[in-house]
């Protein structure tokens, strides 16, 4: 059964908001963009990336860190 996560306050303000097709898809390129926005613009990276390890979302963009990255995080905490 899928759990859904309830969006913290400050996702309404989150540059990466409306941005799914940037954070979420397959072309490194893409990602990378994802990855320089959260690093230059959002101000709630450290929350974003403990929501995607917490919940072990390991597609897409997330506090700065791809899916690979995530997953790697998840196995060794």
């Amino acid at each position: 059964m899928f759990n859904e996560i309830k969006s913290p306050a400050w996702y309404r303000t989150a540059p990466c908001r409306g941005q799914d097709r940037l954070f979420f898809s397959a072309k490194p390129s893409k990602r990378k963009a994802a990855v320089r926005i959260c690093v230059l613009e959002c101000e709630h990276t450290e929350e974003c990336l403990g929501i995607a390890v917490s919940a072990k979302l390991i597609d897409g963009v997330w506090g700065g860190k791809t899916g690979p990255e995530i997953e790697r995080i998840v196995e060794i905490t």
